[in-house]
């Protein structure tokens, strides 16, 4: 063997050598009195793997990030389908996203309110907070994963208040 490939192989070897030094930490204390790399050294390689392996994802496909109702599966028509259910009485309570309704026999059902849920108080569009306790309802909803997700709720405010429970029951109502 030749005094250049000896050389070359030398510094081959000392090139690998401090490679590996480098990625082992260098022989640095960490924070725990130990030997290896410290927390610092550790994240600057955790953020670099996670950016090589970031670069060599594909994005995703816009048209796969789109709901069902964006992409037009389904339905020739592109129409929503029809309601689950729907369901009218009287606002017993108004909750942040939520309605709770009180039909005619006197069962009380929760009714999530969503973004898209179209809320109109005396056909004018409103948020859920200006429906009071009492005011008649009517409801369309889509069954949910938690229940019942409210597509169009439509009240109209009452000057009166609804009949009690004890009244349709033929108790007599208690004043307070």
């Amino acid at each position: 063997m030749d005094d250049g490939s000896r050389q070359r192989r030398w510094w081959a070897l000392l090139l690998a050598g401090s490679v590996l030094a480098a990625g082992c930490g260098g022989g640095e204390e960490s924070e725990g009195g130990g030997m290896g790399p410290s927390a610092g050294v550790r994240e600057k390689r955790s953020a670099l793997w996670r950016d090589l392996v970031a670069s060599r994802e594909k994005p995703p496909d816009p048209q796969a990030l789109k709901g069902p109702d964006e992409q037009g599966i389904g339905r020739p028509d592109h129409r929503r389908p029809e309601p689950s259910g729907s369901v009218k009485g009287y606002v017993s309570w108004v909750g942040d996203n939520e309605l709770l309704i009180r039909d005619a026999q006197g069962k009380e059902q929760d009714v999530g309110v969503v973004p898209d849920t179209e809320l109109r108080l005396n056909g004018k569009p409103v948020g859920l907070a200006s429906m009071r306790e009492g005011d008649s309802v009517e409801a369309t909803y889509d069954d949910g994963p938690g229940g019942w997700v409210a597509r169009e709720v439509v009240v109209r405010a009452n000057s009166e208040p609804p009949p009690s429970p004890s009244d349709e029951r033929g108790g007599a109502a208690v004043s307070p």
